[in-house]
């Protein structure tokens, strides 16, 4: 099982050059000159729903990350913090919706170009969808290695120390530390 979660966490560094291609079909546009998408807007609409596609495609292999690791700080303070982890969870959840709702939409009462693009909005929120059920995975496992760390020395601290905890933390990591 362990060779199996490797595989998936190798092939998960597939999203990096899908979504280098992403965002190089997403400039391209700009390289053909205002004039020239103005008068031809299904090129635009084309290579965006392009972009849509890789995009959402990105989403699913970073998807199949190993969602007991964090790589940075800054996500690691994101998914111990449950207000944190909540919040992004939710900004996730109507990323997903306004896409999928959008593409939809658009799917039912536009023309062959916009349909595309349409389509590519739903391959996108389907692949927001996938990354959404990773950071519940990352969410829990990240909540689970606080609680079986930090739950037994929380416990023994009065209630001025866990008022001031935080506050503490955030001296230490900015490097605001009084010294005495």
């Amino acid at each position: 099982m362990k060779n199996i979660k490797k595989l998936f966490h190798r092939l998960s560094y597939l999203q990096y050059p899908l979504v280098l291609i992403a965002f190089i079909l997403l400039i391209k546009p700009l390289f053909k000159g205002f004039d020239y998408l103005s008068s031809n807007p299904e090129y635009l609409f084309n290579t965006y729903s392009n972009a849509l596609i890789f995009f959402g495609v990105t989403l699913s292999f970073s998807a199949l990350q190993d969602p007991t690791r964090t790589s940075l700080r800054l996500e690691k303070k994101i998914w111990q913090n449950p207000k944190k982890a909540k919040l992004h969870l939710s900004i996730t959840l109507i990323t997903t919706f306004i896409f999928f709702a959008s593409g939809l939409w658009g799917f039912i009462i536009s023309g062959s170009s916009q349909r595309e693009f349409a389509f590519a909005s739903i391959i996108l929120a389907i692949g927001l969808l996938g990354y959404l059920k990773f950071q519940i995975e990352v969410f829990e496992a990240h909540r689970e290695s606080v609680s079986k760390t930090d739950i037994t020395d929380w416990e023994k601290l009065s209630e001025a120390q866990k008022k001031g905890f935080p506050d503490a933390i955030d001296e230490i990591e900015s490097g605001k530390v009084k010294s005495t």
